[in-house]
């Protein structure tokens, strides 16, 4: 399984979470973890999202991600998106 990492921040908004993992699941991505921190004095969510593709699906993983990571940075919530090596 090829993995990856995103940091993602985002306004603390109900449908954040349900977006973001309907994007992640269209690229065809599991996702292995999921952390969310709410930073209540910029009423910000902190997301750690470990993601992961089967290796017989990941041969254009690179691309992939790429698209994953563009798609993500652009939902309206969503302030900035780190994609960890």
């Amino acid at each position: 399984m090829i993995k990856h990492r995103l940091s993602i921040r985002a306004n603390n908004q109900s449908t954040l979470l349900e977006r973001l993992l309907q994007v992640t699941r269209y690229r065809g991505y599991q996702v292995l973890e999921l952390q969310v921190e709410h930073q209540a004095d910029a009423d910000e969510l902190v997301i750690n999202l470990q993601v992961g593709k089967p290796a017989h699906l990941a041969a254009d993983s690179i691309n992939g991600i790429q698209h994953l990571y563009h798609q993500l940075n652009k939902l309206f919530d969503v302030k900035h998106v780190n994609l960890a090596a």
